[in-house]
């Protein structure tokens, strides 16, 4: 398939990349080299450093003197999404694309989603991908759990109420500015499901496309979403997710598929400390002492809590083990 635009294609088809970057020396380079390579050149890259002290600053600002397309906005430390805010905020295309500093784009990533948006008609607002895994240096991990994109078109149901995963991340997402501009930027309250609350949102107003092809490589490190495990904040996440749902509150949502929603949300908060029996009881204890009556009536009583877990982590462990057997077998 020939990727490559036309001038004239181009400017009808510009897209801006808002990447951004908390002490991101590491791998933004490569982030923004991956950018650079992009058959369907972007119109511009702008880095929203949220107030790094490594050498991040440094290096975009090299890398500036030679691509005058990028653009780097100086923040103070306040969160991902005020940093993506910021960079929304400061670009100009009919086109936002979002890249992490520690992720990277194949070449010909922005042109296939840009051939699934002329696809698809002015109805689809938004566009996202299948991906891989990279280590620290870059290289393709296998044999580690892919989700790849399922539905399109209206999927604003399984986004908010049957867990369904937007595949690749931010890092896949081009979206239209028009739909953008009319479902609200990122939640800055949110430390916490940001880039699912924003999905859902635009999935509310516009229809949705994926490219199946794997164009996004999500890295894997220590300080990584795939790896970061932080003790003790599972109630807040899923309190977090609450504020989500609380958004909804005025649509005729099924109560059962709502309930059970967030019965699962609760579960996928608390399971990956399931080896710490006080916080499973902590958890418990937050939930019905609670205001919110979302909260406080998830489970019946401590043994429907008890046994939905178990059941939960059987299922985890089930999955895991598939998985492990399927890749035995190939």
């Amino acid at each position: 398939m020939n990727t490559q635009l036309s001038l004239s294609e181009h400017r009808y088809t510009s897209i801006d990349v808002v990447m951004p970057v908390f002490n991101g020396a590491l791998y933004i380079q490569t982030a923004i080299q991956s950018v650079q390579r992009q058959t369907s050149p972007a119109a511009r890259i702008i880095i929203a450093d949220d107030g790094s002290t490594d050498r991040t600053v440094e290096i975009v600002t090299s890398l500036q003197q030679a691509d005058s397309r990028i653009t780097l906005l100086m923040l103070p430390h306040a969160g991902v999404s005020a940093a993506r805010n910021a960079g929304i905020a400061a670009s100009s295309s009919c086109y936002i694309a979002f890249l992490d500093a520690d992720d990277l784009w194949v070449p010909e990533k922005l042109a296939l989603q840009l051939a699934v948006f002329e696809a698809g008609g002015g109805e689809v607002g938004f566009v996202h991908s299948s991906y891989f895994l990279i280590n620290e240096a870059g290289e393709t991990l296998h044999g580690l759990h892919v989700v790849p994109p399922r539905l399109s078109g209206d999927i604003f149901k399984p986004l908010l109420l049957e867990g369904y995963v937007l595949s690749g991340s931010a890092s896949s997402v081009v979206v239209r500015r028009e739909i953008l501009d009319k479902a609200g930027y990122f939640d800055e309250r949110l430390f916490h499901g940001e880039d699912w609350d924003l999905w859902t949102r635009l999935a509310h107003i516009s229809q949705v496309a994926f490219t199946p092809e794997a164009v996004v490589g999500i890295r894997v490190h220590d300080q990584s979403a795939q790896r970061r495990n932080i003790p003790g904040r599972s109630l807040k996440f899923f309190q977090q997710q609450l504020l989500v749902y609380a958004k909804w509150e005025g649509l005729p949502l099924d109560a059962a598929n709502l309930k059970a929603s967030l019965r699962k949300r609760a579960l996928d908060a608390i399971l990956p400390l399931w080896r710490s029996p006080l916080e499973l009881v902590r958890f418990y204890r937050n939930l019905v002492l609670s205001q919110n009556v979302l909260e406080n009536r998830l489970f019946r009583n401590f043994p429907d809590y008890a046994l939905s877990l178990t059941r939960c982590l059987f299922m985890s462990l089930w999955k895991r083990l598939k998985r492990k057997v399927g890749l035995h077998e190939q």
